[in-house]
């Protein structure tokens, strides 16, 4: 396409990417090379989103704002449109629009990653577990059917194991950032839990570690292990590298389960990481 410069969008992307720290494996070098790239624009794309929505200085209305446009440029450049895009995104979007019709993506999965953000910049705590598997259906289960995509996977039983997966990461995620959460004014622990163990909002805010949080965690990490588990077949269901990417991921979300466990689900005054050491055991784990 006229003008437009493909190779320098995704070169962005990757700089996008490496420039953030994330304890799962995010285009590691398990990806082929030539696949890479279109991991970068996904990610880009959803950082960009997930920065707005967690973002401290805007109000709602403004992160709302903000998504909508980002929906709008969605949509324009699924149509081929590049004019009048924005200069912070504009690169990411044709690297986007490479993406989508490189690999026959449909716009919806990313669609539906905007309306987790939207959510995020709007919800700021939930009322069920059940809840909190709905909004993982967009913000995380997307990312799955994304990868999937990019190595020419379209299959309603590996999008399945997938979900299970890519929800287990999210609620891991959450069991893992509680403090990180409650700095933006965000809590994931299910309200009916805090209620069920005589526990508050105010213990919470004012990080009381005490017995209740550690059965209330104990009992969220159990209900995320048995959706975690469930996935766990995916990666041999695949072939090529991606079965080790896979692998390493699902290696990874069990390491910081394990981790927290062993912290006695005391998470709010320790936040659990993947260490090099531990990456490194992840890698042998997946190879051999």
């Amino acid at each position: 396409m006229q003008g437009v410069n493909f190779d320098e969008a995704f070169l962005y992307c990757e700089k996008i990417t490496k420039a953030h720290y994330e304890n799962f494996p995010v285009a590691s070098f398990l990806i082929p090379k030539e696949k890479r790239k279109y991991v970068y624009a996904v990610y880009s794309f959803a950082r960009y989103a997930d920065d707005i929505a967690d973002s401290s200085i805007l109000t709602s209305e403004q992160k709302l704002e903000k998504l909508n446009r980002l929906e709008f440029e969605l949509q324009k450049i699924t149509s081929g449109e590049f004019e009048n895009l924005n200069d912070a995104t504009k690169f990411t979007f044709v690297a986007l629009y490479k993406t989508l019709r490189d690999l026959n993506v449909p716009a919806i999965e990313l669609q539906n990653l905007l309306k987790a953000f939207k959510q995020d910049s709007v919800k700021d705590k939930y009322e069920t577990f059940d809840e909190l598997l709905e909004y993982s259906k967009y913000s995380a289960n997307p990312v799955g059917h994304l990868v999937l995509y990019i190595f020419g996977y379209n299959d309603a039983e590996l999008f399945e194991l997938s979900d299970y997966i890519c929800t287990g990461l999210q609620l891991i995620n959450f069991w893992q950032d509680v403090s990180r959460d409650l700095e933006i004014s965000r809590v994931y622990i299910p309200n009916e839990l805090i209620r069920k163990n005589n526990y508050s909002y105010q213990n919470l805010y004012n990080k009381i570690e005490d017995e209740s949080y550690v059965y209330i965690i104990k009992e969220l990490i159990e209900k995320t292990k048995e959706i975690y588990e469930k996935g766990n077949s995916l990666p041999d269901k695949v072939s090529g590298r991606l079965k080790y990417e896979l692998k390493a991921t699902f290696y990874g979300g069990m390491t910081v389960i394990n981790k927290i466990e062993k912290l006695n689900y005391r998470t709010l005054s320790h936040r659990p990481i993947i260490t090099s050491s531990d990456k490194f055991k992840i890698l042998l784990k997946t190879i051999f």
